[in-house]
């Protein structure tokens, strides 16, 4: 419980779906899929049935990246690249991260697809130590 505590972050909670429902605060979602009967079965999800399944029948979404606002970016940007992540290819992560002006990128081995729900805090507390200078960017 000890090491837990030491290696836990002011931005972990930020992570913990359970404890934002029981706090009334919004459950940040990290996963690329959810599939219909979880609108049924999870209770914090009901409210949102309806709109979900708005959201999957749409069918003119507008193009996801606009590549030349990419380019001309002026917003500072950071982000992870999780370098043995099985799902996301390494090469196409820094395809299009290259699109991005100023990005600032952590590549890192140290977390896999899960990095943001098995260490958020962390993962987001470096991230924004590299924005604000307290990290360095290599």
């Amino acid at each position: 419980m000890r090491e837990l505590a030491k290696n836990q972050t002011e931005n972990d909670n930020l992570f913990d779906a359970i404890k934002a429902v029981k706090e009334g605060r919004p459950v940040l979602f990290t996963g690329e899929m959810i599939f219909p009967w979880m609108f049924d079965e999870i209770l914090a999800l009901r409210p949102f049935k309806e709109v979900a399944q708005l959201l999957a029948e749409k069918k003119d979404w507008p193009p996801f990246y606009d590549i030349a606002t990419l380019n001309n970016n002026k917003v500072p940007v950071a982000a992870a690249v999780f370098y043995e992540d099985v799902y996301v290819n390494f090469k196409l992560s820094m395809d299009t991260a290259s699109q991005i002006a100023g990005i600032r990128l952590w590549i890192t081995n140290e977390y896999m697809h899960s990095g943001l729900r098995v260490g958020g805090g962390r993962v987001l507390d470096h991230l924004l130590g590299m924005l604000n200078g307290k990290k360095p960017l290599f």
